[in-house]
């Protein structure tokens, strides 16, 4: 099936670009493209494109308030944004808004492929997952009841192939992607908030091993191991920028700017060494998993 594509950038030559990439690349079909966020919302509704692509700054509308306005109307989509902004509160609103796929301006055609085809590899993934729901509903049901881990058989040559299924995080991490996964099967566009989470697994750290567990060490324990596995992933990079699981997690497991700067620090240890966000890491684990 044919990806259906939606551009809103103000920038003319962003959008002709990003097009360009699309056809290029066969990966779908651009059905409009816009200027401004005057009517975004109205002419994602009436599209109903697969993937929409939009700016974070946009003339009468940002790309937030455009989300937002997307969401509340029902549209089901995907967002990915494109920003040349640095300030953390604006990109954590961005995150809070559902998206955790980035093309950052100036435009890199690796990165921006590199998204745009993880986006579409997701939704392939979606839909292949929902045909084989609706043809052995039965089957579902019963690997529910008899192999309700399978997502920990698969998420094992993830965690190897990024280098951190050693690292001590490895359960707190395992235990935090098991508890987004039982959310979302719930609700898939469920929401939480990651500290919830945090409390939750320091509790029961607390109870099995009788004593005193805090969330803070939980956190810490996550962030040092998903900084590991950014570190191997720069170093792949580092080493073949065309290695393949380089190109396969950069960009779905981290802001692709984050890896870059990492690979700086490799080659120049005075440069400041790249950062992450753990809701982007997991929610592209998750994205990989079939549960």
């Amino acid at each position: 099936m044919m990806n259906t594509f939606l551009i809103i950038d103000d920038d003319v030559s962003v959008r002709k670009m990003l097009g360009y990439l699309i056809v290029k690349n066969n990966l779908g079909k651009v059905v409009e493209e816009l200027g401004s966020g005057e009517h975004a919302p109205e002419e994602i509704i009436f599209y109903q494109p697969d993937i929409v692509l939009i700016d974070f700054l946009l003339p009468q509308k940002d790309g937030v308030e455009i989300i937002q306005s997307c969401r509340s109307l029902g549209y089901k989509g995907k967002f990915i944004m494109i920003s040349q902004v640095d300030n953390d509160n604006m990109i954590a609103k961005a995150y809070e808004s559902g998206v955790i796929f980035f093309i950052h301006k100036p435009i890199n055609k690796i990165e921006a492929i590199n998204v745009i085809k993880g986006v579409c590899q997701n939704l392939q993934l979606e839909r292949s997952v929902a045909m084989i729901k609706d043809a052995v509903f039965h089957i579902e049901q019963e690997k529910q009841v008899n192999g309700q881990e399978n997502w920990r058989q698969q998420i094992t040559p993830i965690f190897t192939d990024i280098g951190i299924i050693a690292e001590s995080g490895y359960e707190d991490l395992t235990k935090l992607i098991g508890e987004i996964i039982s959310l979302k099967k719930k609700n898939k566009s469920s929401n939480y908030q990651l500290q919830d989470i945090y409390i939750q697994i320091a509790e029961e750290e607390s109870l099995l091993h009788n004593t005193t567990i805090h969330a803070r060490t939980i956190e810490q324990r996550i962030r040092r191991t998903i900084l590991k596995a950014l570190q191997n992933i720069a170093a792949l990079g580092n080493d073949d920028y065309y290695n393949n699981k380089f190109v396969e997690y950069s960009s779905v497991l981290f802001d692709f700017k984050q890896v870059k700067q990492e690979i700086k620090h490799i080659n120049n240890p005075k440069e400041d060494r790249g950062k992450i966000n753990v809701k982007k890491f997991v929610e592209g684990i998750v994205s990989k998993l079939n549960f």
